[in-house]
């Protein structure tokens, strides 16, 4: 579908924040019955996801095709990707493994000292509070 004709498309390849996000629901493999919105647990993967994840894999039954770039062309060109969605440089984003890691990371590096408050959510998942209170 050209970007024109989505609903609440501008035409000029923005998306208008007010109107409302069509359905995804096409992109994933869920049964119609199901409805599934606890995705801050853990999310269905898109088809999209599960395509690049098998991709990956035969990657790695024959690992002496692999070539240099195979390690770092694909993470530069997410980095690229993501920064300039968010407004940023590709050297300032970080890809990690799991949100826990980065948080971990992110936790560890930062100035914090004796006496300092953190402050997280109420009922936050226990990977973002673990990694605070180890400090």
């Amino acid at each position: 579908m050209n970007d024109q004709h989505r609903p609440g498309s501008t035409g000029s390849g923005t998306h208008d924040l007010r109107a409302p996000i069509p359905s995804q629901r096409h992109r994933f493999s869920l049964p119609r019955e199901v409805v599934y919105l606890n995705c801050a647990y853990m999310s269905p993967l898109m088809d999209s996801v599960v395509a690049a994840g098998e991709q990956g894999i035969e990657r790695k039954r024959r690992p002496w095709l692999l070539q240099p770039d195979d390690f770092f062309g694909e993470s530069n060109q997410a980095r690229e990707l993501f920064a300039r969605l968010v407004g940023s440089r590709a050297r300032n984003i970080a890809i990690v493994p799991a949100a826990s890691y980065g948080i971990a990371v992110a936790a560890r590096n930062l100035p914090v000292t004796a006496g300092s408050t953190i402050l997280t959510l109420a009922d936050q998942f226990p990977s973002n509070v673990y990694a605070w209170r180890t400090l």
